[in-house]
């Protein structure tokens, strides 16, 4: 599990985000439509003066139950051994263990438009998932 120092820290990167959002949106619009290369510079001033924490590209997703940085699905928000752990205990619904041979590469299934098929991992340890 992550230090709880590291996750505060991102929450506060979060915060900061979120407050900054629209200043340094509107600013980098500003810097697009302005022509004179004297105004852009005084803008990027601007969006220079804001914190640094306040930049999107500072926040770094994060395992919802550990906080583990590194391997994380987007769809669950969980890192990818504690995905498995909750597939093998069945608490993500429509997700089955995969049993076949590491070396077949199933395709997307896509029945009119209704059902998707995610493979995480390879081999004997992949998952599937099916979307409704």
């Amino acid at each position: 599990m992550a230090r709880k120092s590291v996750i505060q820290r991102e929450k506060k990167r979060q915060k900061l985000e979120q407050k900054y959002h629209l200043i340094r949106r509107s600013s980098k619009k500003e810097i697009s439509k302005v022509p004179s290369l004297s105004d852009k510079w005084e803008i990027h001033g601007k969006l220079e003066s804001l914190p640094r924490n306040s930049a999107p590209i500072r926040l770094h997703r994060r395992c919802f139950s550990t906080g583990r940085p590194r391997a994380n699905y987007r769809d669950f928000g969980l890192s990818g051994h504690i995905l498995r752990e909750m597939v093998h205990a069945c608490f993500l619904p429509g997700a089955t263990r995969s049993s076949c041979d590491h070396r077949m590469v199933p395709l997307p299934l896509c029945i009119n438009g209704l059902f998707y098929l995610y493979i995480y991992g390879k081999g004997m340890h992949s998952i599937f998932i099916f979307f409704h």
